[in-house]
Order: structure tokens, then sequence, then C-alpha cells
């Protein structure tokens, strides 16, 4: 994806390093869906501003071992281990990016089932970006809305405006997402900072 160059970075010179990179959930139930290459290039940009790692192989894509999320114990091992993976990582993440198409109104089935996988407040000292594609404009807001109470429910939060994008937005993502990053990132940062476990201090001997 061709990286877009901002100005200065949030990030100032003496600022914590970061323990991870930003880590990408997608709902969508089509493979190599558009709201996956979105939801990239949210985490992509995100990253750079933080000046954070991105890594593609923390995109999760729920779609690729849907079965350990629907079907349980009758689904494969290997699906079973990569949704195990997924959840390990989503519950140790610092930054989420969530991914959904809207759908009927409100976020996907296989989002929602994931999400119902996670144990109680497996989200806490987690913040979450939502990003909703929509078809309709009359529809793009609903998601996001559907979205958030599960979030904090699993104690995530969640201090910025979604990425809310209709269908039309993909054909110009980057300026779309370059706007986006400019008024929120410094938010996300400060959020992700605060939630960090204070580190108790060493006793003198």
């Amino acid at each position: 994806m061709p990286s877009v160059a901002f100005e200065s970075q949030v990030v100032p010179q003496d600022a914590p390093v970061w323990p991870q990179s930003v880590v990408t959930v997608v709902g969508n139930p089509r493979a190599g869906s558009r709201t996956a290459a979105a939801a990239a290039s949210v985490a992509e940009l995100l990253a750079s501003e933080l000046g954070t790692p991105y890594r593609i192989d923390e995109l999760i894509d729920l779609v690729t071992f849907a079965p350990a999320i629907f079907q349980g114990d009758r689904a494969g091992e290997e699906d079973h281990a990569a949704l195990e993976s997924a959840v390990d990582l989503v519950s140790s993440a610092s930054v989420i990016v969530v991914a959904t198409p809207v759908y009927k109104g409100s976020y996907t089935g296989l989002l929602k089932s994931f999400l119902d996988v996670l144990r109680p407040s497996a989200l806490a000292g987690s913040v979450v970006v939502p990003v909703t594609v929509s078809a309709a404009p009359s529809h793009k807001l609903l998601a996001d809305q559907h979205l958030r109470p599960v979030l904090a429910e699993l104690g995530a939060s969640v201090p910025v405006p979604g990425v809310i994008l209709e269908e039309r937005d993909l054909e110009d993502l980057q300026v779309v997402l370059s706007s986006w990053i400019r008024t929120n990132a410094a938010i996300v940062q400060a959020t992700t900072i605060a939630l960090q476990p204070v580190a108790e201090p060493t006793p003198a001997r």
C-alpha cells in the first residue's frame, strides 16, 4: 500500500516504547473483502502515525476460521488452533482495529460470534477503533452504534469516532483516512498510554 506522508509524528522522542503493533480484526464473511483492505489501510496508517510497527500477520480475517467460531467442537483442529491464536492476540493487544460491513443494519454475525468467544473483560486495557463499510448512506452509522456497546461490555476503550466508510469512499480511501488519522491519532495514543499498567517501583535494598 502506498505510504502517506505526514508533516509531523504524534509520538515525541521521549514517548514510551510501544510493545505491540496494531492488531486488526475483520468480520466480513467474504474472504479478501474490501472491508479487510480498508481495515488494513487504517491499521497501517495509524501504526505509522503512532510510531509503532504494522504487521500484516496481525490482521485476523475471521472468515478464514469461521467453522471454529460457529461449529465449536465439530470444527477441525487447524481451525481451532487459528481461533485460539486470534483470541490470545486480541486479548493481549493495546490497539485493535475492528472492521465490519454494515449487514442488515448492523455488524455481521461472524464478528458478533467471535466477540462472544472472548472472555469477560478480554479487551480491558485496549483501545479499539471501529471501521464500518456500508453500501447505503442511510445505514452507515448503524453498525458503529450497535458495535460500541458490545466493545464496552468487553472492557474496551473506544475514545474516538469510528472510521465510517461508504463503498464510494473506498475509491479514494487515502484521502478519507488522512483526515481521520490527523484528527484522532493523538487521542488514540494518549488513551493507550494512559491505559498501560504502571510499573511498580523496585524496593530499596
